[in-house]
This record gives structure tokens, C-alpha cells and sequence, in this order.
């Protein structure tokens, strides 16, 4: 576990992934695994997460700024800030900012599955060039319990 500490805004380790601005505020090396908690800063007309579900992590969002498109099952809605969403494990779900402006997201994932490396090998696959495949990023969220719905 990691020692306390307090993280100023745009402070600690970031990637960027399709456009979007992911802090690491907390990782699973700090919370020996039981949790993590990123900020992703969605630019506008940002795409986001596609329709999928987990098998093992329950995922938790929180609108800090702007609007998001959250999808939970069959149910879509802009969402505004001070909305939360749950999303147990086995449920789809999708966000994305299709509006014209930023929007800010906190998303805790519990237990953590290696998000920061997922994140982190997603932004640099899709930086890659020639540009992935639809199977090469299908087998890396499935390395770390993300499933297309």
C-alpha cells in the first residue's frame, strides 16, 4: 500500500488515450490491488469506451464537468455533472462525450485488474502505426477482463 498523499489537479501519472486525458489517481499498486481510480478529461465529440461489459470488476462513474453519454444495458442518457453510475460485473455499458464541449469523468474500478496498464498499452496501440485492428484491441481488453457486448 502506498503511503497518504493529495494529488493537485493535472498532478501524477497520466496517458492519453484516442484524445482522451487519463490520470491515475489511485492504482492497484496503492491499494494492493482492491481499487483504482482514474480522471479521464473527454475532449469533445470524444467517441470513449465502446458497448462492453466486465466479467470480474465492478466499475463506478462519476460526471465531474460537462456532459457524458452514459450507456447502462439498454439505457442511454446525457449525463450531468453530479451524476453517478454502478456497473456490476457481466452488465454493458459505454461512455463518450458527443458534445461540443470537455467533459471530465472519474471512474473507479473495484478489484483494480490492471487498469493503469490497460490504459496505458491501449493509448499505445492506438498511436501505433499501421493503425490496430479491431482484433488487436479485442485481445488486449480481454487480457484484462473487458469484453466488446
Amino acid at each position: 500500500m502506498t503511503l497518504p498523499r493529495v494529488i493537485g489537479p493535472g498532478a501524477g501519472p497520466r496517458a492519453v488515450v484516442g484524445g482522451t486525458a487519463v490520470s491515475f489517481l489511485v492504482t492497484g499498486d496503492d491499494t494492493a490491488g482492491r481499487f483504482g481510480l482514474t480522471e479521464h478529461r473527454i475532449p469533445p465529440r470524444a467517441p470513449g469506451a465502446p458497448l462492453h461489459f466486465h466479467s470480474e470488476l465492478t466499475e463506478m462513474f462519476y460526471v465531474a464537468e460537462g456532459d457524458v453519454l452514459l450507456t447502462l444495458g439498454t439505457e442511454r442518457r446525457v449525463a450531468t455533472p453530479g451524476t453517478f453510475m454502478l456497473v456490476p460485473p457481466g452488465t454493458t455499458h459505454a461512455f463518450g462525450n458527443p458534445g461540443p464541449d470537455p467533459a471530465t469523468l472519474l471512474v473507479m474500478f473495484t478489484p483494480d485488474g490492471g487498469r493503469e496498464k490497460y490504459f496505458r498499452e491501449l493509448g499505445e496501440l492506438l498511436d501505433s502505426s499501421p493503425e490496430p485492428t479491431p482484433q488487436m484491441l479485442e485481445e488486449l481488453a480481454r487480457r484484462f477482463d473487458q469484453f466488446p457486448a
